[in-house]
């Protein structure tokens, strides 16, 4: 431990960072006795601030009897009077907790822990095996100055590596079954805005097991490739098998619907067996329990209901697949490499004629033609008779749709009063209606009302006082949903002399800019394209003119990733602005971002112009 490390007052890199890991450092080694990794760890943690402060409380976690933790050594170091001073944890100031029947854990709180600290430990722990070796994290969520893994891989086994993040290694050597990487300087991982998953970006590397070869045992290949995946999908029981049983679906599909292999009858199907289940929140990418009577529960996961939906389908003569994906939140799939434990998701292919669908049952607010955000990522596997297919998510070209328009004028107490309608489709309608679900389950099954609850539902899309609000389609997905209301507000008008100062934009695309990082260091991601239109027309009030408007203007983003664009009109005593707001692309890299910043900037600017009016001289 040297005074440098303990006078440290910051990060230089971070000036913000709370901790910074000064060593982060692990070594695997194989044991041929029992086929097992060990790991050798030290870490070294300086505290900067308060908020650090929570580095002193560790928790190490593990699996007893399997991931149990040896060799446990911990310090806490402090400068006091200019001398660097120790206090070494003793083996009774663990804690050693149970955390359930297979986990658990030990804690220990770092005495004298302040500002300025250093906290430093170091253990050995098993930590995978022959068929699974250990994966390491050269990113936190706070800095790391120094990471480094050396990784001796066993002389029994091939393996593929997989790396994934943005930081490129100081130092790289893969020869001699030795893979040792060295990281300094890596930036801590937060969470921004639009990312799927953080994980996706975070510097890691894990290892896919390709084939063993143990001396008189013979040689076992784990990794194969995604033709033989498909076979094996496609014939199993739990998936591709489950689908083509027509056995099951014999004794529950009402025969008098008659249903033809047209996109109406499709549509009846998707509507019958999604109206019908209830998603319990679990994802699959196959049929966890094929013997439970599924439809008389009325209540699965979604390959449960997929796959019920499949069968359905398969009954009435259409052609159907399985296409198992990867969930936004559980990260990309590596299409390199072919490892069937990368899915977590099943959705359904269906095509009729030329046309193509992707489809998903689970959720009753969504029509049959627009997936869950969280099944919108990226790639899928079709599973078919003739082979593999990677298919595009976004198969349904779903359009994140919003039309709000506005009619309104001056009332005599000098407030807007008008009536207000707002359109909304695919995601944003169904999320919206899941919502107003919720409310109104709440409000079923508790004493007091949870009125203002439901109201808070529709914050985004209110304006002023309301009365007389509607709502329709609430409960047709296939339609879009619609909310009216009459409104009385007073935000945004000034009465000055003999002026009237309104700003016309009383329902805004964005209160604040979303992108507030000065640099980007992770792709900005969309579920869906998002198309937004806002037209508000005002009544200019007897005895006023109209002397400024909001200007024009015309935003493009380099190749045409979006558009906005503001118009404005005065004619016959109406004033009428209209606001087009285009995102056309999923993803948008680093070097876009600040174009999209820049883009919302302007835009949250624009939004707070005024129209101008001015008493008439008689």
């Amino acid at each position: 431990m040297s005074i440098e490390e303990l006078e440290m007052t910051h990060y230089k890199h971070d000036s913000s960072a709370s901790a910074v890991y000064l060593i982060d450092f692990g070594e695997a080694t194989f044991r041929e006795n029992d086929l097992a990794m060990s790991m050798e760890v030290h870490v070294r943690i300086k505290i900067l601030d308060k908020d650090g402060l929570d580095y002193a409380d560790l928790t190490l976690n593990y699996i007893k009897g399997e991931t149990d933790y040896g060799r446990l050594k911990a310090s806490i170091y402090n400068l006091e009077d200019g001398k660097v001073v120790e206090h070494e944890i003793s083996k009774r100031d663990w804690i050693t907790e149970k955390v359930n029947d297979r986990f658990w854990s030990k804690k220990v709180s770092f005495p004298n822990a302040k500002v300025g600290s250093v906290i430093e430990y170091t253990y050995r722990r098993n930590a995978g095996s022959l068929y699974s070796l250990p994966s390491w994290s050269f990113q936190s969520s706070i800095p790391v100055a120094y990471s480094e893994y050396k990784l001796h891989m066993p002389q029994y086994g091939t393996y593929q590596p997989k790396f994934q993040g943005y930081q490129t290694p100081v130092y790289q050597n893969t020869a001699n079954s030795l893979y040792h990487i060295i990281m300094k300087d890596v930036p801590a991982l937060t969470k921004e805005p639009y990312v799927s998953t953080i994980e996706n970006y975070r510097s890691r590397v894990e290892f896919e097991i390709k084939s063993i070869s143990v001396p008189g045992y013979g040689t076992e290949v784990y990794m194969e490739n995604w033709n033989s995946i498909n076979t094996e999908m496609f014939e199993r029981d739990d998936l591709g098998g489950a689908i083509n049983k027509n056995n099951a679906v014999r004794r529950i599909y009402p025969e008098e619907k008659s249903w033809k292999t047209d996109k109406e009858s499709m549509v009846e199907i998707y509507d019958f067996v999604r109206d019908h289940f209830k998603w319990n929140k679990r994802a699959s990418y196959r049929v966890v329990d094929s013997s439970k009577e599924l439809w008389s529960e009325a209540e699965g996961d979604n390959a449960d209901i997929n796959i019920t939906l499949a069968q359905f389908l398969k009954h009435a003569g259409f052609e159907v697949d399985p296409v198992i994906l990867s969930t936004r939140g559980n990260g990309y799939v590596n299409k390199f490499v072919p490892v069937v434990r990368q899915f977590n998701y099943l959705v359904l292919y269906v095509k009729i004629g030329e046309e193509e669908f992707l489809l998903d049952a689970t959720d009753k607010f969504r029509p049959y033609n627009v997936l869950p955000s969280r099944a919108l990522n990226g790639e899928g596997l079709r599973i078919t008779a003739n082979g593999p297919q990677w298919i595009n998510l976004n198969l349904n070209n779903e359009i994140n749709s919003k039309v709000i328009s506005g009619d309104f004028s001056l009332n005599d107490d000098g407030a807007l009063e008008g009536k207000m309608q707002v359109v909304l489709r695919s995601s944003s309608a169904a999320d919206l209606r899941a919502s107003l679900y919720e409310e109104e389950e709440k409000a079923e099954t508790t004493e007091e009302s949870d009125a203002e609850e439901d109201e808070e539902s529709l914050d985004d899309y209110k304006t002023g006082e309301v009365e007389n609000l509607e709502i329709k389609n609430v409960k047709d997905p296939e339609q879009s949903l619609e909310i009216t209301y009459d409104f009385t507000s007073d935000m945004g008008v000034n009465e000055i002399g003999d002026n009237i100062f309104l700003n016309p934009l009383l329902i805004k695309m964005a209160t604040e800019n979303p992108f507030k990082l000065e640099e980007r260091l992770y792709p900005v991601e969309f579920a869906e394209p998002i198309a937004n239109t806002y037209i508000f027309k005002i009544k200019v009030p007897d005895g006023y003119e109209v002397v400024e408007t909001p200007k024009p203007m015309s935003l493009v983003l380099p190749e045409n990733g979006g558009k906005y664009m503001y118009t404005t009109a005065v004619q016959e005593g109406l004033i009428q602005i209209m606001v087009r707001f285009n995102l056309s692309k999923l993803t948008y890299v680093q070097q876009e971002y600040p174009s999209l910043k820049k883009l919302y900037e302007l835009i949250i600017a624009k939004q707070e112009e005024q129209v101008v009016l001015k008493k008439k001289v008689e």
